[in-house]
């Protein structure tokens, strides 16, 4: 079966029985987050008073790694002649994943504080000047994302050919996590992959980092492939897709964020005992809409009340057409008053618009008695 953008998405944050495990943690999640807040509040202050030298950078990218639980595994070798490496996209911190073990720099238009985008090794993707950085950082390699959003893994999304005319040849980088308990992207407001499109960090995926026991990256570095620059983006994303064992889509990161995140609700069937309860009052006043009676019914849940309520007026409704009268043996008529459309100021003029709504019940109810067991009574 062909995946679609709604198969490429995480709606819910838990799945299976990982609510039940998760709130035997919570206790100590709830510590680990308070413990991590604090590592956060240094590792902002050292951002901010210590000189922005590679050593600095990597002790702060391990601070970093320890405030939001994240350890990273990586396999292969690096390509030198390749200053730019192509990875799938799986989570807001996959460009800390990245920096902190292959001292990547990830182009991101996310609009986040400078020591926070330094420490994951953010660069805003409008300021960045790839040749200016290729003449001076050669041995820095550039982390490239060109799915544009974060998936749950069973696909990959299309590649953009914005990233290759940096050159011809580049590294692909195959990407996966695992953590307990709870996804690691939630497709949703603020989050996922219209974080990406609307230039706002994740902050909601991102929090959840600190909560969770550990986030295991695993980078595995592929062999470097050489293209011409048309052909490059598709032959990555195969090589990509085919280590991961998923399938290369031709669905886009827009359409991932527009995709519904639920399939619609089924109508809400009414409770047989309310529906029951509906019937009893239709057959008392069968002008009234069956839908009106539903409504007032949920909110009295009493036959008496909700007849009450219809005859003096309190609940309005729109009468149903009286149906044709059928022909038969010559029936007693009963003089019925008509409704009142206003409801009256006076109680006794409300007492006596009662009895004779209740007359006219009566009459009609009589009526259909006769009709129904075909009796036939003699007029007087």
């Amino acid at each position: 079966m062909a995946l679609t953008a709604e198969r490429l998405r995480n709606d819910d944050r838990f799945s299976g029985e990982n609510v039940t495990q998760f709130l035997l943690f919570l206790p100590f999640g709830l510590c680990l987050f308070v413990f991590r807040t604090i590592l956060a509040l240094f590792l902002w202050v050292a951002s901010i008073i210590l000189p922005n030298k590679s050593t600095v950078r990597q002790m702060l990218s391990t601070l970093a790694c320890w405030t939001f639980g994240v350890y990273v595994k990586v396999k292969g070798t690096r390509d030198p002649r390749c200053s730019v490496l192509v990875a799938n996209y799986v989570s807001c911190l996959d460009s800390l994943a990245a920096s902190h073990v292959l001292g990547t720099i990830s182009l991101r238009k996310w609009k986040v504080p400078p020591f926070f985008a330094s420490t994951l090794g953010i660069r805003n993707a409008a300021q960045f000047v790839r040749k200016q950085h290729f003449g001076e950082c050669p041995s820095k390699p550039v982390l490239l994302q060109p799915e544009g959003g974060p998936t749950n893994g069973r696909g990959l999304l299309k590649f953009t050919d914005w990233p290759f005319p940096v050159g011809s040849r580049v590294q692909p980088v195959a990407i996966t996590v695992e953590r307990p308990f709870t996804s690691v992207t939630v497709h949703g407001a603020g989050a996922g992959a219209g974080a990406e499109a609307g230039a706002g960090f994740p902050w909601r995926d991102a929090l959840w980092f600190l909560a969770a026991p550990l986030t295991v990256y695993t980078l595995r570095l592929l062999p470097a492939v050489a293209a011409p620059p048309d052909a490059l983006p598709a032959e990555v994303a195969n090589v990509i897709a085919q280590h991961l064992q998923i399938e290369a889509t031709d669905i886009l990161a827009s359409q991932l964020s527009l995709a519904p995140a639920r399939a619609p609700a089924a109508p809400r069937r009414e409770p047989r005992d309310l529906t029951r309860r509906a019937q009893q009052v239709k057959e008392v006043l069968p002008r009234v809409p069956l839908q009106d009676i539903l409504r007032d019914l949920a909110i009295t849940r009493s036959v008496d009340v909700t007849i009450t309520n219809f005859l003096e007026g309190v609940t309005p409704y729109t009468p149903e057409p009286e149906p044709a009268p059928v022909a038969g043996p010559s029936q007693p008529k009963y003089v019925t008053p008509a409704p009142q459309a206003v409801f009256p100021k006076s109680a006794k003029e409300r007492q006596l618009s009662f009895q004779e709504r209740k007359a006219q019940m009566i009459a009609e109810a009589r009526q259909r008695y006769i009709a129904k067991h075909g009796m036939q009574i003699l007029n007087c």
